[in-house]
Protein backbone atom coordinates (compact mmCIF):
# COMPACT_ATOMS: atom_id res chain seq x y z
CA UNK A 1 0.00 0.00 0.00
CA UNK A 2 1.39 3.56 -0.91
CA UNK A 3 2.65 5.78 1.74
CA UNK A 4 1.06 8.98 0.87
CA UNK A 5 -2.78 8.97 -0.88
CA UNK A 6 -1.95 11.97 -2.47
CA UNK A 7 -0.32 13.09 -5.54
CA UNK A 8 2.99 14.79 -5.51
CA UNK A 9 2.20 17.96 -6.28
CA UNK A 10 -0.64 17.90 -3.83
CA UNK A 11 1.54 16.96 -0.93
CA UNK A 12 2.54 19.30 1.48
CA UNK A 13 6.07 20.40 0.78
CA UNK A 14 8.37 21.17 3.40
CA UNK A 15 8.62 24.91 5.31
CA UNK A 16 12.04 26.36 4.32
CA UNK A 17 13.44 28.19 7.54
CA UNK A 18 13.43 31.46 6.76
CA UNK A 19 16.60 33.30 6.62
CA UNK A 20 17.60 35.84 9.27
CA UNK A 21 20.10 38.50 9.25
CA UNK A 22 21.08 41.19 11.62
CA UNK A 23 20.95 44.75 10.73
CA UNK A 24 23.56 47.30 12.20
CA UNK A 25 21.31 49.67 13.75
CA UNK A 26 22.42 53.40 15.58
CA UNK A 27 21.24 56.07 17.96
CA UNK A 28 22.44 59.17 16.15
CA UNK A 29 24.93 59.89 18.85
CA UNK A 30 26.50 56.25 18.50
CA UNK A 31 26.41 56.93 14.27
CA UNK A 32 28.58 59.70 15.54
CA UNK A 33 30.79 57.78 17.67
CA UNK A 34 31.41 54.79 15.47
CA UNK A 35 32.38 56.98 12.68
CA UNK A 36 34.61 58.62 14.07
CA UNK A 37 36.24 55.95 15.18
CA UNK A 38 35.66 53.93 12.05
CA UNK A 39 39.04 53.36 9.49
CA UNK A 40 36.62 53.54 6.50
CA UNK A 41 34.37 56.25 7.72
CA UNK A 42 34.30 57.06 3.95
CA UNK A 43 31.89 54.09 3.92
CA UNK A 44 29.44 55.82 5.87
CA UNK A 45 26.22 58.01 4.55
CA UNK A 46 27.48 61.92 4.91
CA UNK A 47 24.84 62.22 7.85
CA UNK A 48 22.50 60.24 10.28
CA UNK A 49 19.47 61.46 8.43
CA UNK A 50 21.09 59.81 4.97
CA UNK A 51 22.19 56.76 7.14
CA UNK A 52 18.61 56.07 8.67
CA UNK A 53 16.99 56.43 5.15
CA UNK A 54 19.14 54.12 3.89
CA UNK A 55 19.08 51.86 6.55
CA UNK A 56 14.90 52.14 5.99
CA UNK A 57 15.14 51.41 2.78
CA UNK A 58 17.20 48.02 3.09
CA UNK A 59 15.38 46.88 5.83
CA UNK A 60 12.13 46.88 3.89
CA UNK A 61 14.03 45.51 0.66
CA UNK A 62 14.78 42.38 2.70
CA UNK A 63 11.76 42.13 4.54
CA UNK A 64 10.05 42.01 0.97
CA UNK A 65 12.38 39.21 -0.17
CA UNK A 66 11.42 37.34 3.12
CA UNK A 67 14.47 38.01 5.42
CA UNK A 68 14.05 38.04 8.74
CA UNK A 69 15.99 41.11 9.23
CA UNK A 70 16.31 42.80 12.70
CA UNK A 71 17.77 45.49 14.37
CA UNK A 72 21.03 45.08 16.62
CA UNK A 73 21.80 48.50 18.64
CA UNK A 74 25.18 49.36 18.27
CA UNK A 75 26.72 50.78 21.33
CA UNK A 76 29.76 52.88 20.56
CA UNK A 77 32.15 51.62 23.11
CA UNK A 78 31.14 48.16 23.51
CA UNK A 79 32.04 47.74 19.36
CA UNK A 80 35.01 49.20 19.83
CA UNK A 81 36.02 47.02 23.25
CA UNK A 82 35.24 44.21 21.24
CA UNK A 83 37.33 44.91 18.42
CA UNK A 84 40.44 45.53 20.92
CA UNK A 85 39.63 42.10 22.50
CA UNK A 86 39.53 40.37 18.98
CA UNK A 87 42.49 42.25 17.64
CA UNK A 88 40.57 44.14 14.56
CA UNK A 89 39.86 47.97 13.49
CA UNK A 90 36.43 49.43 13.58
CA UNK A 91 35.75 48.48 9.64
CA UNK A 92 32.71 47.48 7.63
CA UNK A 93 33.69 43.57 8.35
CA UNK A 94 34.61 43.65 11.88
CA UNK A 95 31.41 45.67 12.06
CA UNK A 96 29.23 42.47 10.41
CA UNK A 97 30.91 40.59 11.97
CA UNK A 98 29.93 42.00 15.72
CA UNK A 99 25.89 42.15 15.05
CA UNK A 100 25.91 38.58 13.90
CA UNK A 101 27.60 37.72 17.33
CA UNK A 102 25.34 39.92 19.02
CA UNK A 103 22.51 38.67 16.77
CA UNK A 104 23.69 35.16 18.00
CA UNK A 105 23.57 35.43 21.72
CA UNK A 106 20.37 37.49 21.53
CA UNK A 107 19.26 34.15 19.63
CA UNK A 108 20.63 31.83 22.38
CA UNK A 109 19.32 34.00 25.31
CA UNK A 110 15.43 33.60 23.58
CA UNK A 111 15.19 37.16 22.65
CA UNK A 112 12.30 37.79 20.82
CA UNK A 113 12.83 38.65 17.22
CA UNK A 114 11.83 42.63 16.39
CA UNK A 115 7.92 42.67 14.85
CA UNK A 116 7.97 43.69 11.15
CA UNK A 117 7.55 47.23 10.78
CA UNK A 118 9.82 48.19 13.03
Amino acid sequence: MPKHKLPPWLRPKPRTPMVQVGVTWYSEDQWQLVKASATDAERFEDTYADWVAMAEDSLRRMRAAGIAAERVPIIASELLAWCLAHGKVNDASARAKYVSEVQSRRDENGAAPEPPGH
